[in-house]
């Protein structure tokens, strides 16, 4: 038998009995001529050498005898129903070595159109099953990113998204497939950010940053995004691809963040002006009082100096309620005070930051409003209240009111806190005649990033509120409110035992006085220092005054012994007090000590437990610092003798 293809150029042969049969291709296929029964009558050279026989010894074998006999009787069976049906038959084969084989069995119809062969053609299409198969692991994976993928056509249309922009906007692909980009962007803002974005990539650059998108139920998200052109051969420019990630938690996170940052700045910064205020209040409370104490009661001076004496008050306390505001801190251990008096400062610090048309009231209905708690944290939790309670009045305003009850137990409120673990409490309620809170909203005002504002909360303060009150204060909150009458917030305190807590015990034959004992006074201030010096000398003590912590080690190490107290600032350039006062210790560890401050996030219980010092606030009067340097002297006599 001749080989295919050299002896006909017309692509046709003839066979025994005149049928003429298709030309076999050369080497780009693998191609032969069988009898119905699977005798090979003709195969191209490149069949044979993947079959690794001369062509000479495969015609007039059976093709099916070459193969392992699984394999030989699946193509047998299908070479049979193609001879039986005079039907093409095509299938997909894998070869002993891996090669995706495509193969097509091709009746060849003689006389009569009975089947007289069949051609066989196989091509191995391993790359392009490798191709596909990679196209689809892709186009698997990018439809299950967790990123949005938009893809761009080249006339800014929408070609296609994955579902996860499904998931993400709430736009199906059948609403958005060849639609205009453009109508994802809503808005003159979020307008200009796709001009931009147009802008870069019809200069064939990648355009990265953030915008914002209103998705199908008006919702706003933050959005970052890489927008880059895809290019084919030859850099011809296909379209774009855009991938999206929703970073709107992760941007409210960040602007919190910088806010936490601004007011620990602002903390530190009211530390300082603290300081450095209460060290220009100090000598002035000093010297006036020593004034009214030398002056005759007739003196018209005194009405003078006492009128600069309540100036210097109304002064600490407004400083008092910037730290208070600034504090970074919690207190280490909580104080016993009547919540009374936090609501009176809040009250005069509120009442200038608010309209003229929100009045505030306040009544007290009980007297035993004493509680045990951190009086910043009762600070922060009133004045969160009472901001949430201004805006709800902003557009008409209303009446802000602060009530006080007692909330002993089977009062119509106390069924409110079935939780709380304690019989009787200070009930504290906060309540506007605002807009209200929505129903499907009064379930959620509690959780962290949730607000009803449409710009500029945080969503956190009702959670600081409850977390203050409820996980440490071991007390209530709760809520009721009616959508165009007004909200009220009730929060529960666990009362403490009733005490007085107006000031010091009363001195009955004036400030305690000294009895020649050397006080080491150690201040950088110079007006305070030689004030404090001279209130110490007509109290009856020998003072040594010295400007900083090192001239004060000089002279304690020249008169070791020398001195019964030390009196010294916290906060000094080169060392603090306390590490002077640690070297100090050094030579005689029983030495009393009296630190002050205006303002220290350094000295804590702990601290001064640890040092064994006591601690006096910055500005002090005369008859405090008389009773703090005696207190101090007393104790530390008691001590010894013990």
């Amino acid at each position: 038998m001749q080989k295919f293809g050299h002896s006909h150029t017309s692509g046709e042969r003839a066979v025994q009995g005149g049928e003429t049969l298709p030309s076999l291709p050369e080497a780009s296929h693998y191609a032969l001529l069988l009898e119905p029964d699977g005798t090979i009558l003709a195969a191209n050279e490149t069949l044979a050498e993947r079959l690794g026989l001369p062509l000479s010894q495969l015609q007039g074998r059976c093709l099916f005898d070459l193969f392992p006999p699984g394999v030989a009787e699946f193509r047998r069976s299908v070479a049979e129903e193609s001879a039986r049906t005079g039907t093409s038959r095509s299938y997909q084969d894998v070869s002993r070595s891996g090669h995706i084989l495509d193969v097509l069995v091709q009746p060849v119809l003689g006389a009569g159109g009975a089947v007289a062969a069949l051609a066989v053609f196989v091509s191995d299409i391993t790359g392009q099953w490798k191709t596909a198969n990679e196209r689809l692991r892709l186009a698997t994976a990018v439809e299950q990113a967790a990123e949005a993928v938009v893809l761009i056509e080249n006339d800014w249309t929408i070609g296609y998204v994955n579902q996860a922009f499904e998931d993400m906007t709430g736009y199906s692909q059948s609403e958005v497939s060849g639609k205009p980009m453009a109508m994802l962007y809503h808005g003159r803002h979020q307008e200009r950010a796709y001009a931009d974005i147009r802008a870069v990539l019809e200069e064939g650059d990648v355009w990265t940053g953030r915008t914002f998108h209103t998705v199908k139920d008006g919702r706003r998200l933050r959005v970052e995004k890489t927008v880059s052109p895809i290019r084919g051969q030859g850099g011809v420019v296909l379209g774009s691809v855009s991938v999206w990630r929703d970073v709107t938690r992760v941007a409210a996170l960040e602007r919190q963040l910088r806010e936490a940052q601004k007011m620990e700045a602002i903390a530190t910064l009211a530390g300082g002006i603290a300081h450095d205020f209460n060290n220009v209040l100090g000598p002035i409370v000093l010297h006036a009082e020593l004034g009214l104490t030398l002056l005759p009661e007739d003196s018209p001076v005194r009405m003078g100096l006492t009128e600069i004496l309540g100036a210097t008050h109304r002064a600490k306390a407004l400083v008092e309620q910037i730290l208070a505001l600034s504090r970074r801190g919690e207190a280490e251990e909580p104080v016993r005070f009547r919540l009374s008096d936090i609501l009176g400062e809040c009250i005069k610090f509120l009442r200038p930051s608010l309209p003229a048309t929100i009045d505030i009231v306040f009544d007290k209905h009980t007297e035993d409003d004493t509680v045990l708690a951190d009086p910043t944290q009762i600070h922060q939790v009133i004045m969160n209240l009472c901001t949430n309670a201004a805006y709800a009045m902003r557009q008409a305003g209303g009446v802000l009111r602060l009530e006080l009850n007692s909330a002993d137990m089977g009062t119509s409120r106390q069924a409110l806190f079935s939780e709380s673990e304690f019989e009787s409490g200070v009930l504290l309620t906060v309540s506007d005649t605002g807009e209200g809170i929505a129903p499907d909203c009064l379930g959620r005002i509690f959780d962290p990033f949730y607000t009803t504002r449409q710009r500029g909360g945080t969503g956190l303060g009702l959670t600081v509120v409850q977390g203050i009150v409820t996980g440490r204060l071991g007390g209530g909150v709760c809520v009721e409110s009616e959508l165009g009458k007004g909200t009220a917030f009730h929060v529960l305190l666990p009362r403490e035992q009733s005490i007085k807590v107006e000031g010091g015990e009363p001195l009955p034959h004036g400030s305690p006085r000294g009895r020649g004992e050397r006080v080491l006074l150690v201040e950088d201030e110079t007006p305070l220092r030689e004030s404090t010096e001279l209130v110490l000398h007509s109290l009856g003590y020998e003072v040594t005054a010295c400007p900083g912590p090192l001239v004060a080690l000089e002279r304690f190490a020249e008169q070791s012994g020398a001195f019964d107290l030390v009196l010294a600032d916290v906060t000094m350039p080169g060392m603090t007090g306390v590490e002077m006062l640690r070297r100090i210790r050094v030579d005689n560890p029983y030495i009393p000590a009296l630190l002050v401050s205006g303002y220290s996030e350094i000295v804590t219980p702990e601290l001064l437990r640890g040092l064994g010092a006591e601690f006096l606030r910055k500005p002090y009067s005369v008859e405090g610092l008389a009773i703090a340097v005696r207190g101090a002297l007393d104790r530390a006599c008691r001590n010894a003798r013990e």
